[in-house]
């Protein structure tokens, strides 16, 4: 019995372990609230590097056409922080829900960050 509950204990070790991120983001949702037909909003995530070692952001893609994103093209230092990005062109009337993906040079694994509002006119 204690050697299948120390084995279960190690599994979740392990799988909250590899779930951690070396990038502590400041937010990762952002609510514009209402935004006119059109209009762009700038938006910022900040984040600072946690890891013993430099990071490079590889890819940041938004989810429509509608982001443009910026996010820095050299190495964020340990302990560094930088922020990515966008600027959002709002079209159709009515709520919605974006997202940015964003996928560092330490992972496989993709990190979304959100941004949501209502387009009025």
């Amino acid at each position: 019995m204690r050697k299948a509950t120390f084995i279960l204990m190690l599994g979740i070790a392990v799988a909250v372990v590899a779930g951690m991120t070396p990038l502590k983001w400041k937010t990762t949702s952002i609510d514009l609230g209402q935004v006119s037909k059109e209009e762009v909003s700038e938006l910022n995530f900040e984040f600072t590097n946690t890891s013993a070692s430099a990071i490079k952001i590889v890819e940041a893609k938004g989810s429509c056409g509608c982001t443009k994103i910026e996010f820095p093209d050299s190495e964020i230092k340990a302990g560094e922080t930088a922020s990515i990005s966008a600027n959002f062109k709002s079209g159709k009337l009515g709520a919605f829900k974006k997202n940015i993906r964003i996928k560092t040079s330490d992972s496989d694994e993709y990190t979304y960050l959100y941004f949501q509002g209502e387009v009025v006119e």
